[in-house]
């Protein structure tokens, strides 16, 4: 049964100190993680190298957000379950999440026996969100990652060196980007991609 055997989790969440305490917590409980990851490029690796049977994601991580994270978990390991933790309570996250294949969705000011008994659940086979269609393919991934980047203020030069593509490619995302959310600048391609939950800001403009 899953709740006697070790499960094997990859924890993904850019804080030290809150990946400290998730894996001490887990630890104590037959739960393995097996590696961590600090943004969301880092946590695609690991999982693609561990196939752990859960992924533990954090939705605020630089690079790429834990929404693309889960959206590509399957295609690089498509036994790993994804359970979101997260600060935002907000139902809509925790659609958007179902939407694009999690399994359950905590926030960071639950209970941790609640965390544990998710974990042994979703690993058992559980799922607890809904994993209905979502009408966010007007943006490829390519598309969304860029527009990442670009809402973490990187210039063209920077994303073509972390995304391993041209300059000229990411202008051409860039452009395709700006005609979909109907926009001419930056500035207003990451206030209309705010507006559309696409990412999320915080009261500075900086991304969370």
């Amino acid at each position: 049964m899953a709740d006697t055997m070790r499960i094997r989790v990859v924890l993904a969440d850019d804080h030290g100190l809150v990946r400290s305490g998730v894996k001490a917590l887990l630890s104590s409980a037959n739960v393995d993680v097996v590696s961590e990851a600090k943004d969301g490029r880092e946590l695609l690796s690991r999982v693609r190298e561990d196939r752990p049977a859960i992924a533990l994601v954090d939705l605020s991580m630089p690079l790429l957000d834990g929404f693309e994270a889960i959206r590509r978990i399957p295609a690089v390991s498509p036994a790993t379950r994804v359970i979101v933790l997260s600060m935002h309570g907000d139902a809509r996250y925790a659609d958007r999440a179902g939407r694009l294949g999690a399994w359950a969705y905590l926030t960071k000011d639950e209970a941790p026996d609640r965390l544990i008994d998710v974990v042994r659940r979703v690993a058992g086979g559980e799922r607890l969100l809904d994993p209905s269609e979502s009408g966010e393919e007007a943006l490829s991934p390519r598309e969304r990652e860029v527009l990442q980047l670009i809402a973490e203020g990187k210039k063209n030069a920077e994303i073509a060196a972390i995304m391993q593509r041209s300059v000229h490619t990411v202008r051409n995302h860039r452009a395709r980007l700006m005609r979909k959310l109907g926009v001419r600048s930056a500035a207003a391609l990451v206030a209309a991609a705010d507006a559309r939950g696409l990412i999320e800001l915080d009261a500075s403009g900086g991304i969370l």
